[in-house]
């Protein structure tokens, strides 16, 4: 058993990894979080460790590396969990002084930085995401470090996305490649490029169980499946009992962010205009190009632990993609 604590622990992703922390019943967990939260996520827990009542939430603004790890100190913390949503440089920095601070603790054995997706130390060939910088230097802080272990997650893309809005999400909506309920499917390239992905529930999860292992390889994957994109678009079609209409974009004018806008995504740039500010059409179209240029089939990894492999028969069975889309996009589902 150990303390661990999730930084970000209520966002889209921190709260899932926290549900899944808190529902294995062997670790007393802690949300490190800017915001100020109500009593209802602030109340009690027992401890498996001590049998005590506890409070989960420490409140931070992370600008004070002494102050982190005079918090972790505090809470006996072995494992710190980053899931901060990587866009800003504020966010960037935030990260690398928890890193500092952890390495300072010599409570903290165990680091897993906010990696969540691919395989980012790739060339804009492979990978044209700029925000991976912050990741980057994110690995050279963890580099520099001395008493900490630390392994990078991948999850590929978070299955979530395909399900929206039929199926329950801790995520904030944004639809890649295909628009059920318009019809329409914009693809990149010519539709054969490979996505890698996991259910949001089932990435938490398997993090939780890595923690069980004696000894941590760098990279840990968590996939569920992987599917083309014309793959994924007849999946589609076989649970909403139609055709869509599919056309395909180059992945010149994708990296340009000269591309065809799916209708669900114009309006939930209105819905959200703050989500935003460097605009949805640039988030999507490098995504998708970074699909075609295979940044997303995490078959093609080096050597690395497959979650899913390991800990099969141990924990319930993971949902597929196929699932996830007969689930949301069955006939009955349609309004």
């Amino acid at each position: 058993m150990a303390v661990v604590v999730v930084a970000g622990g209520l966002g889209d992703l921190g709260r899932p990894i926290t549900d899944a922390l808190f529902e294995s019943g062997k670790y007393e967990v802690y949300i490190m979080s800017r915001k100020i939260v109500d009593n209802n996520l602030n109340s009690e827990r027992i401890s498996p460790l001590t049998g005590k009542g506890y409070l989960p939430i420490i409140q931070t603004d992370y600008s004070s590396e002494d102050s982190l790890a005079e918090q972790l100190i505090a809470k006996n913390a072995n494992v710190v969990i980053c899931a901060f949503p990587m866009d800003s440089d504020s966010v960037c920095d935030a990260q690398l002084r928890l890193i500092r601070a952890a390495d300072k603790c010599l409570c903290v054995r165990r680091f897993v930085p906010s990696e969540f997706n691919v395989e980012y130390n790739v060339g804009d060939d492979v990978l044209p995401y700029p925000e991976k910088r912050f990741h980057l230097t994110a690995r050279q802080e963890l580099a520099k470090t001395s008493m900490l272990e630390y392994a990078y997650i991948y999850p590929g893309m978070f299955m979530d996305y395909f399900g929206m809005p039929q199926v329950a999400s801790s995520l904030r909506p944004l639809c890649f490649c295909v628009d059920p309920a318009s019809g329409q499917a914009v693809l990149p390239g010519d539709g054969e490029g490979r996505m890698s992905m996991t259910f949001t529930t089932d990435a938490a999860r398997y993090v939780v169980l890595a923690l069980e292992l004696d000894k941590w390889p760098r990279i840990m994957t968590t996939v569920t499946s992987t599917v083309s994109m014309n793959d994924l678009v007849r999946l589609y079609e076989k649970s909403l009992g139609r055709k869509l209409q599919v056309r395909y974009q180059p992945v010149e004018k994708l990296l340009k962010h000269d591309t065809i806008d799916l209708p669900i995504n114009v309006t939930i740039a209105k819905d959200y205009p703050d989500r935003f500010p460097q605009g949805i059409r640039g988030i999507v179209a490098d995504l998708e190009a970074a699909v075609a240029l295979g940044g997303y089939d995490l078959g093609k990894l080096g050597e690395h632990l497959d979650l899913v492999k390991a800990f099969e028969g141990k924990a319930p069975a993971p949902k597929r993609i196929e699932d996830l889309i007969e689930e949301a996009w069955k006939p009955v589902s349609i309004q």
